[in-house]
C-alpha cells in the first residue's frame, strides 16, 4: 500500500486533510482519504513542527487509518509520503501482534517504510484533554466520569469532544446522511452546555475503503479513532476513548485496553477510558444525569427523524439496561419495558459477543420480577454458548 500526496487545504471553515491511497497487491482503485476538522477548532499554539502548527497533514492520522486495512488485506507494506510518529510505528506492530493472537489476522504484519524524515521537535506545551462524543452510553459516562476526577485547568480534564461523520452515521457513501449528522449533532447541545465542553464536527470517508465484513467493529475501530484525533489535534494531547467491553470479561474488539493505547505518539496519548465498568453500571450512572438520558443514542441504525429506533437489537438491549437501572422511561425512548414479541426479529438467536452484557441484566431484572423476559434473554445466551463450546470442541 503506497499512501501519496499527503496535502491539507483550508476551506470553507475547514481543514481538510488528504492523501491518496494506492494498493499494491490487491485489485482496489486509487482512493482519496479525507479527514475534514472544523477549521481553528483548537488553538495551533507555538513551536513544534507543521503538523503541530496546523500547516501540515498529519501522517500519523493515515498511518493508523489504513495501517490495519493493509493488514487485512495481506499487503506486503505500508508506505507513506511523510514522516510518521516512531512510537506510533511500533504500537502498529504490537496492535498487530495483538490482533494475530486472537486469531483471524494474516501472520506477517505489513512493513512500514517512510519516505522522508521531518524534524521531529515535540511541543513541549501544555496538554489539553480531548475525548470522542457520539451520544452512547460509553462516552457519556467517560465524560461524567471525568467531571467527577479532574478539576478545571488539570490536564485530564475534557475540555472538546470530537463528533465524527463517516464512522456510524454516514459511513457509506452512497448514504451520507447529512441530516441526520446535523440533528445529532445539536442533540447534544444540551450536555456541552452542562458540562462546559466545545463539540468539534469532524469528518472522514476512512469506511469507505475496502474493508472485510466484521473487521472494523472487531480490529478497525480503535485505530479509526485514533486517526481521527491524530488529524484533528494540534500540539500535545490527551485522546480519551470509552472503553466498550470491561476487563474482567474482556473480548477481541476493534477498541481494547490492550490495543488502544498503542496509538498513541509522542504528541497525543490515546486512553481507553471506563473498562473497570460494566455496560449495566455505566447506565447506572448515568442514570442520574437527565441531560444524558434524553440525548442518549446507541441506535445502529437511522430510524426517520429521530435518534433511535427503539427496536433494533442494540436499542432493546439498552431499553433493558436502563430497566434493570430503574429507569422507566427516558426521552430518547420512551418506555424503557421491551415487549418480548420484539425480540424474536430483531436480537439474532445467538447473541455472540453481546452475550456478556445480557448475562449482566439478569439478577437486576429478575429481582424486578421479570421472569418471562429473563427466560427469553437466558435461551439467547444458552444458544451462543453451545455455539462455543461446539467451537473449542473442534479446535
Amino acid at each position: 500500500m503506497l499512501i501519496r500526496n499527503l496535502a491539507l487545504t483550508v476551506t470553507g471553515g475547514a481543514r481538510i486533510s488528504s492523501a491518496t491511497v494506492v494498493w499494491e497487491d490487491r485489485n482496489f482503485p486509487d482512493q482519496a482519504l479525507t479527514f475534514e476538522i472544523e477549521d481553528n477548532a483548537f488553538d495551533t499554539g507555538a513551536g513544534g513542527d507543521g503538523a503541530e502548527r496546523g500547516d501540515r497533514p498529519s501522517a500519523d492520522a493515515f498511518l493508523a487509518a489504513c495501517f490495519p486495512l493493509a493488514a487485512i488485506h495481506g499487503e506486503a507494506r505500508v508506505r507513506i509520503e511523510g514522516h510518521p510518529c516512531a512510537m506510533l510505528i511500533e504500537g502498529l506492530r504490537t496492535m498487530h501482534a495483538w490482533w494475530k493472537s486472537w486469531g483471524g489476522m494474516p501472520t506477517i504484519a505489513p512493513e512500514i517504510e517512510t519516505t522522508s524524515r521531518g524534524p521531529g521537535n515535540i511541543s513541549a506545551g501544555p496538554r489539553r484533554a480531548v475525548a470522542f462524543l457520539s451520544g452512547g452510553v460509553d462516552g457519556l459516562h467517560m465524560l461524567m466520569r471525568n467531571r467527577r476526577l479532574y478539576r478545571k485547568g488539570e490536564p485530564a480534564y475534557i475540555r472538546d469532544a470530537l463528533f465524527i461523520h463517516g464512522i456510524d452515521i454516514g459511513k457509506r457513501a452512497r448514504d451520507p446522511e447529512n441530516e441526520r449528522f446535523g440533528m445529532m449533532l445539536r442533540s447534544l447541545d444540551p450536555v456541552a452546555a452542562e458540562t462546559g465542553i466545545r463539540i468539534i464536527p469532524c469528518r472522514t470517508n476512512l469506511r469507505h475503503l475496502p474493508s472485510k465484513p466484521g473487521f472494523f467493529e472487531h480490529r478497525h475501530s480503535g485505530a479509526a479513532l485514533a486517526a481521527v484525533g491524530h488529524a484533528a489535534l494540534l500540539g500535545p494531547a490527551l485522546l480519551f476513548i470509552g472503553g466498550t467491553f470491561p476487563v474482567n470479561t474482556p473480548v477481541p474488539w476493534g477498541s481494547h485496553p490492550a490495543v488502544d493505547g498503542l496509538l498513541s505518539s509522542q504528541r497525543v496519548t490515546v486512553i481507553h477510558d471506563g473498562s473497570r465498568f460494566s455496560r449495566l453500571q455505566k447506565v447506572r450512572d448515568i442514570a442520574s444525569w437527565p441531560a444524558a438520558l434524553a440525548v442518549l443514542r446507541p441506535c445502529p441504525a437511522k430510524p426517520e427523524g429521530q435518534a433511535n429506533c427503539g427496536q433494533c437489537e442494540k436499542c432493546l438491549r439498552t431499553r433493558l439496561e436502563l430497566l434493570a437501572a430503574g429507569v422507566e422511561e427516558t426521552g430518547a425512548f420512551g418506555r424503557s419495558f421491551t415487549p418480548i414479541e420484539l425480540w424474536e426479529d430483531a436480537a439474532p438467536s445467538d447473541v455472540g459477543d453481546r452475550a456478556i452484557f445480557y448475562e449482566d441484566l439478569l439478577p437486576a431484572l429478575r429481582s424486578r420480577g421479570f421472569d418471562t423476559l429473563c427466560r427469553v434473554i437466558e435461551e439467547k445466551i444458552a444458544v451462543h454458548q453451545g455455539r462455543e463450546r461446539r467451537e473449542m470442541a473442534v479446535a
